[in-house]
This record gives C-alpha cells, structure tokens and sequence, in this order.
C-alpha cells in the first residue's frame, strides 16, 4: 500500500460513524466539540468510538488539524488590505467570506477542543456502563 493511500485510511473516520446519517454525524461531532455525550446508548457508543479515534492520533497532526485554518485565515484577512485600498469590494468580500467559513471551521471542529473531546469520551463511557448495569441487572432496572 501507498504512503499516501495508507495516511489516508489513517485519517478516515470510524466505519459507524460514516454510516450514521448527516444529521447524526453532525450531533455525534457537536458531542465532542461540547464535551457532552448522547442520551442514546447507539449514538453514545458512537460518539465513544470518535472520540478514541480523536485522541489516537499523533500530536503533530492534531496541531496541524487546530491551527492550520487559523494561519489560512489569517494570511485571507492580511490578502484583504491591498484589495480593500484598490477598492475592489467584491474581492474584499469574497475573501472575508472565506475567512468567515475557516473560523467556524475551528469553532466546530473537535481537534480544537481536546479537553471537549476527553470529556464527552468520560461521558459516553459512563452512559455505556449504565447501560451495561441496566442489562446485567434488569430487576435493579425495572425499580
């Protein structure tokens, strides 16, 4: 296999999260990006499952996941000023546009927020043991 084709199977997200609809993968993400878990055991399992997969990856690459947007929108906000002296205010918006999009790109992103991701990892385990008791014991479950 390829450097290439391997880094990026590396970097692919676990296989139930990419079955998971739109809207769930977005609820599982802003989990992490909270530091929250799922009240549902599937989707709390799910979210356990990503936030391993956040953490097992190398600390250079986390770095590089956090603050590459931050350095591409700051050379867009430094690129804005000759165009906003020449006055072309549709260049000007375009790239405030782009500059706009990248800061919630760290805003959302879980690689921004390790210590969110930490959390929501404790949490998910904790519903999962609950949930784990809850089988195990079903007549403590039923009271």
């Amino acid at each position: 296999m390829s450097e290439c084709s391997r880094t990026a199977t590396d970097l692919s997200m676990p296989p139930k999260f990419r079955e998971l609809s739109s809207v769930d993968q977005f609820r599982v993400l802003r989990f992490l990006t909270r530091g929250e878990a799922s009240d549902d055991p599937a989707l709390a399992a799910i979210t356990l499952e990503t936030a391993e997969h956040y953490q097992t990856k190398s600390h250079i690459l986390s770095a590089f996941y956090r603050w590459w947007p931050v350095v591409l929108a700051l050379f867009l906000v430094v690129g804005i000023l000759p165009d906003a002296l020449d006055g072309q205010i549709g260049m000007v918006i375009l790239l405030l546009l782009l500059a706009l999009g990248l800061f919630w790109h760290v805003m959302l992103n879980p690689w921004t927020r390790p210590k969110n991701v930490a959390r929501s990892m404790e949490a998910s385990r904790r519903v999962r043991d609950q949930v784990a008791s809850r089988e195990a014991d079903p007549d403590r479950a039923a009271q």
